[in-house]
């Protein structure tokens, strides 16, 4: 089944990475993300983690309003853990930048 999880992060200092914890592998869930989107801001980049190991670090402007969501296939086993957020480059505070990802569950 395809699912969706949204996350608002209030705000980001100039220089600074924000995470947060989007979602985690679970005892007899198989979860793959299937695809990433947020708010599109120049010189903020979207990153996500699984666990240590970084997957993505783009400028959240490659999703466009006719493309918003970008693919991604990111299998999630028991006790991974999926951090997804921005690093901001903008030269200033920025507020309320959303971020949603789509999953797949099965079992």
């Amino acid at each position: 089944m395809l699912k969706y999880k949204r996350y608002t992060h209030a705000s980001i200092l100039d220089g600074a990475e924000a995470l947060t914890d989007m979602l985690a592998g679970m005892t007899g869930k198989n979860r793959r993300v299937v695809s990433i989107t947020s708010t599109q801001t120049a010189l903020m980049y979207l990153r996500i983690y699984r666990d240590s190991e970084q997957f993505v670090d783009l400028v959240s402007t490659v999703g466009t309003a006719t493309a918003p969501l970008i693919p991604l296939d990111i299998p999630l086993a028991e006790g991974q853990l999926l951090k997804v957020g921005f690093w901001n480059n903008t030269g200033g505070t920025i507020t309320v930048k959303e971020i949603a990802i789509g999953y797949e569950e099965t079992g």
